[in-house]
């Protein structure tokens, strides 16, 4: 029995050597995989994500990409604006030019030598837009209007605090295929101003057509001298400017209507100044100001601002009252129901907004900071309630309003939440 016993415990080692034998001799016959001959013999590779380098509009084209600097030009810099021709707006219905934009595509209408608008355009050529057509209609002057060859260039200039830089991402989104080039100029001192967030990548798409200005340093200076400098900073970077070129100067928190900028790009005959009716939003677009817009001196040709300074005209004053000073303006774009622009006042988080009250040297707001605090402010904007805890505010209907809020922002509702909902409402104002 135990002869038996230890006979199948022999062959049963046997037979685990042979398995281990032919094991072995597979392994060492197999060649390596090609996997394993590419494998370095460290088993985690790391690999470095470059940035994708993005072309300068003005750049030498011989000139070597450069990956670490973005594309927003600087004070440093030379740029020449680009001519843009306008037969690319128009169709022509028989003999006669349309507005794309503006005109009803009919086949009935392939034959007819007049241009069928649609609703909101107005002109013989479905070239004026609703509050275009409205401001040309209020002034009851003769303007005689005639399409350009060649558009003018449009550089728009407005400013930005670390506090409302947030608003700049609206404006540049909203504007950016009317705008030839946007003049920036950043008051913060702050480590995380503007010119931190381009470096990391905001605008990375729009970058090429904006020329950084760091005017931290005359934070402190009248609006007159800081406009001057800026305007020199201007015309010293732009070699091409001409005098029926179109600047525009905005605030921080105004977005003016581009139908309108693209009009005044498109034609001429048009009187001068250019001033903006803006409709009035506090906290985010939801609030409307209950009994006030603003109208604020926006646009002019290049000729005009040279005059401008030769004169000392109200032009570089940018805001009017509901007095006798809006006799200096030549067109008045926007009304009570039609608006020439925007101008979200406050439009930031509740903390910002505190900096702001402090910051902007009205005295009036400043007052009032001092009697509140973050959660003060925001149970003022959940119930849209003035700093004065007295004025109530219009509620804004998204559904409702055509000129609720700039069309980039109701596009990307969902990236511009905390401008078009109100996250501190009570659930039962709703």
């Amino acid at each position: 029995m135990q002869n038996r016993l230890d006979g199948k415990l022999v062959l049963l080692y046997t037979l685990l050597v042979l398995q281990v034998f032919i094991v072995m001799i597979y392994v060492i016959a197999t060649p390596p995989s090609e996997y394993t001959q590419l494998t370095p013999r460290n088993p985690v590779s790391f690999v470095r994500m470059e940035p994708a380098y993005i072309p300068q509009k003005f750049e030498n084209r011989t000139s070597k990409p450069s990956i670490s600097h973005p594309a927003y030009q600087i004070i440093t810099s030379e740029l020449k604006l680009k001519d843009t021709k306008t037969s690319s707006f128009f169709i022509t219905q028989n003999t006669t030019r349309c507005w794309k934009e503006g005109i009803i595509f009919n086949k009935s209408h392939t034959f007819s030598n007049k241009c069928h608008c649609q609703s909101g355009w107005h002109g013989p050529d479905c070239g004026q837009p609703e509050v275009v057509w409205r401001a040309i209609m209020a002034s009851k002057q003769n303007i005689r209007l005639k399409p350009r060859k060649t558009s003018r260039r449009l550089i728009y200039t407005f400013s930005v605090q670390d506090y409302n830089s947030a608003i700049a991402e609206v404006i540049v989104e909203e504007l950016h295929h009317v705008v030839d080039l946007f003049v920036i100029c950043d008051f913060s001192g702050a480590e995380d101003n503007l010119q931190h967030k381009l470096n990391k990548g905001l605008l990375s798409n729009h970058q090429h057509k904006m020329l950084y200005i760091n005017a931290a340093h005359k934070s402190r200076k009248p609006l007159r001298v800081i406009s001057k400098y800026v305007w020199d900073k201007i015309i010293n970077v732009v070699k091409n400017m001409k005098e029926d070129d179109i600047y525009v100067m905005s605030g921080p928190e105004q977005i003016l209507n581009w139908r309108a900028l693209m009009f005044l790009k498109v034609y001429d005959g048009w009187p001068q100044p250019i001033g903006f009716r803006l409709r009035w939003s506090v906290f985010g677009f939801f609030w409307q100001h209950p009994s006030k817009t603003i109208i604020t001196v926006g646009a002019c040709t290049v000729g005009c601002i040279y005059q401008s300074y030769r004169t000392n005209s109200i032009f570089l004053q940018r805001e009017l009252g509901e007095t006798n000073e809006r006799d200096v303006l030549g067109l008045v774009i926007g009304d009570l129901n039609h608006y020439g622009g925007w101008y979200c006042n406050y439009c930031e988080t509740p903390a910002n907004i505190m900096i702001a009250l402090k910051k902007d040297g009205k005295p009036k707001e400043a007052k009032y900071a001092k009697n509140m605090d973050v959660l003060f402010v925001e149970d003022l904007i959940g119930t849209g309630v003035w700093f004065d805890d007295k004025m109530s505010l219009i509620r804004a209907y998204k559904t409702k309003e055509s000129y609720f809020a700039p069309e980039t922002v109701i596009d990307n509702s969902f990236k511009f939440d905390w401008l078009v909902d109100n996250f501190y409402a009570k659930l039962d104002y709703y």
